[in-house]
């Protein structure tokens, strides 16, 4: 019995608030995304680096959320019926 409260103790200790996962994610954002739009040509810090990272982001949620037997589309490519 002496378990449950310390699973419950560790539980609630792993719990972070919403600016913390805010945080998270916008380093998370800026690491990843951060060095492609600067390679880019994006000036760091600019609104056009932060769109750029975001863009970059948002279209992977997309490209992940796809089923895996999706395939990727072909650009010019169409389907004859």
């Amino acid at each position: 019995m002496r378990i449950i409260p310390i699973i419950a103790a560790l539980t609630l200790s792993a719990c972070a608030t919403p600016e913390q996962r805010a945080e998270e994610m916008a380093s998370y954002i800026t690491d990843s995304y951060g060095p492609t739009c600067t390679k880019l040509g994006y000036a760091t810090g600019s609104d056009n680096h932060r769109n750029c990272m975001v863009s970059m982001y948002q279209a992977d949620q997309v490209r992940n959320s796809m089923p895996w037997h999706t395939p990727p589309p072909i650009p010019g490519y169409r389907i004859r019926r």
